[in-house]
């Protein structure tokens, strides 16, 4: 059986090492319930070289990159699959984060903008100049996804594992201005939804379909997230290591020890 690789850090007030994040803290719990074997460390240069094919790493973005890069993997879902456009409800469409920056037009438009690929930045709407502020930099012209902005009420983090929809999770705002507790999905579009997604080609076998309730009454798909990158949002940690194992199974193709 594969080992789990726990990334930890050295609290000072409770003079202990504790797991490095909740969200790697969440995922320890829900794989010591499994039975896994958890090892600890502080570095992903401690582990790389004993990191098997069959492991897991619980660690940030970035580091589990490195993990699946160490074994000829890229992971890649797209934010928007074809298949799903009809739940999308707005027009989405390709630019760079210079052209956008250059132009008033588009700069002033209220659209929102994210990175087409990684994370170079977080998704947000551009409405002013000042929106544009940690949006890249000098040297790299990121290519990003342009939408129609949608006046959101609530929205949901799905998890999907096995193409089982297995929780919806509220998230959004957090500042108090959105009361999304007074709004609910359609159930009826969210069946719709994943009828659809079970018959995407090259699904995942775990991943989150974030959707929302907008003001003039509708349910629609925000966007897709690859498992390995998520947070928990309050998934019950079993299902939140079941989540995690399916997609880094998948990614190294490998059979999927927490699978049952």
């Amino acid at each position: 059986m594969g080992r789990i690789w726990l990334k930890t850090r050295y609290d000072s007030e409770m003079n202990m090492e504790i797991p490095h994040s909740p969200n790697i803290a969440n995922a320890m719990y829900g794989f010591r319930e499994l039975g896994a074997e958890i090892i600890p460390y502080h570095t992903i240069d401690e582990i790389y070289d004993k990191v098997d094919r069959e492991d897991i790493v619980l660690d940030y973005i970035d580091q589990c990159n490195l993990i699946f890069r160490k074994f000829g993997v890229e992971p890649y879902i797209p934010d928007y699959p074809d298949s799903m456009e009809p739940f999308l409800g707005r027009k989405i469409w390709k630019d760079t984060i210079d052209s956008i920056a250059s132009n008033e037009e588009k700069w002033s438009a209220g659209y929102f903008v994210k990175p087409a690929r990684d994370k170079a930045f977080t998704g947000k709407i551009i409405s002013s100049i000042a929106d544009l502020v940690g949006c890249g930099n000098s040297t790299e012209n990121y290519e990003v996804l342009v939408s129609e902005p949608l006046d959101i009420l609530a929205e949901w983090r799905g998890f999907i594992i096995y193409d089982k929809l297995v929780d919806l999770r509220p998230y959004g705002l957090l500042d108090g201005t959105r009361q999304s507790y007074l709004y609910h999905y359609d159930e009826n579009t969210v069946k719709k939804m994943m009828e659809v997604f079970c018959e995407w080609q090259d699904r995942p076998a775990a991943c989150s379909m974030d959707i929302c309730y907008t003001k003039d009454g509708r349910t629609l798909l925000v966007e897709f997230n690859d498992a390995y990158s998520l947070g928990s949002y309050g998934l019950p940690s079993i299902e939140y290591a079941k989540l995690i194992s399916a997609r880094w199974s998948q990614l190294l193709c490998r059979e999927d020890e927490y699978h049952f």
